[in-house]
């Protein structure tokens, strides 16, 4: 089974106008609501692709109510800590003719000791030989450390964890050696705090982590991702797609690399449908994450090569 941790989701409102006004009354055109945050991105896409997976976090007020709510109406397993701060919210509003979003967002909100210690024991009841997905940041008022200190509990129980984060609780969690880290090349470069732009670099700069985790994916967005492990190392190449709005693509092509993966699938072909979810998840409207006719033709093109 695959497990998904968001310790910051988040309800999303998306409103789309013809054309922003200001101190008028504007129109709106088309309204969605969402279930948000990394690791639920990546369980919704998870369930796109005919998985099964538990979205684990923290959730509170009537915002949490709401968002929990919505991930239960879409088949999606939930295991939410309440918790006594409202969930944070976020309205983005789209302008059609201009084709630009502006997002407007609540803080994230604080954490305390007895709802970490909660969590913590809920992550302990995780069963062995699970994949967990640990996507976002720590939660304020949380240790920089507390994905490190996952890791290395759940490690014990042969727990294999995916980890997306960035600045200190990637650098801590990184050492804790997770099974696979999947930053982007601007996380990645404040990893190894270097400016990183060419695979070359990505090489070069990624060999001290190699003896530490076994599965590496630097994304690059547009020029797709790199991945390293012991099976050999792989460029993955989407095809040129018309990008609509890149909010959710990492996350979506890290649910394609723990589907595949949660199924001794093999790290080339897990890299091969993680880019091509990835480009799928472009192709939408904010909000909209991946549809799986999109992800099967994509998933065609994408050109791997080893290297």
């Amino acid at each position: 089974m695959i497990y998904t941790i968001t310790l910051n989701p988040l309800l999303e409102r998306i409103v789309e106008v013809e054309e922003l006004i200001y101190d008028d009354v504007n129109r709106v055109v088309e309204e969605r609501k969402n279930p948000g945050g990394k690791g639920i991105d990546v369980s919704r896409v998870i369930k796109v692709l005919g998985g099964q997976s538990i979205a684990l976090g923290l959730a509170g007020g009537y915002n949490g109510l709401e968002l929990v709510g919505m991930l239960v109406n879409e088949g999606i397993v939930t295991d939410f800590v309440r918790i006594n701060e409202e969930t944070r919210s976020s309205i983005t509003i789209y302008q059609r003719k201009k084709k630009i979003q502006t997002l407007l967002s609540t803080s994230c909100p604080p954490i305390g000791q007895i709802e970490v210690d909660s969590f913590f024991r809920k992550v302990q009841d995780i069963p062995m030989g699970s994949y967990v997905v640990i996507s976002g940041n720590v939660a304020a008022g949380m240790s920089g450390s507390f994905f490190a200190q996952v890791i290395t509990t759940l490690k014990e129980k042969d727990i294999r964890i995916l980890l997306d984060t960035d600045e200190e609780a990637l650098k801590l969690g990184v050492n804790a050696g997770p099974f696979l880290v999947k930053p982007n090349v601007f996380e990645f470069g404040r990893l190894v705090e270097k400016s990183v732009n060419e695979i070359g670099e990505i090489v070069e700069y990624v060999k001290p982590f190699r003896d530490i985790v076994e599965y590496i994916i630097v994304s690059m967005g547009a020029r797709g991702a790199v991945g390293f492990s012991k099976e050999g190392d792989y460029q993955a190449v989407p095809p040129k797609v018309r990008v609509r709005n890149s909010v959710g693509a990492g996350d979506s092509l890290l649910a394609g690399v723990a589907f595949v993966m949660s199924q001794q699938g093999p790290f080339e072909e897990a890299l091969r449908l993680g880019v091509a979810c990835g480009t799928a998840a472009t192709l939408g409207a904010a909000g909209i994450l991946c549809k799986k006719e999109d992800i099967d033709s994509i998933k065609k093109e994408v050109i791997i090569e080893k290297f």
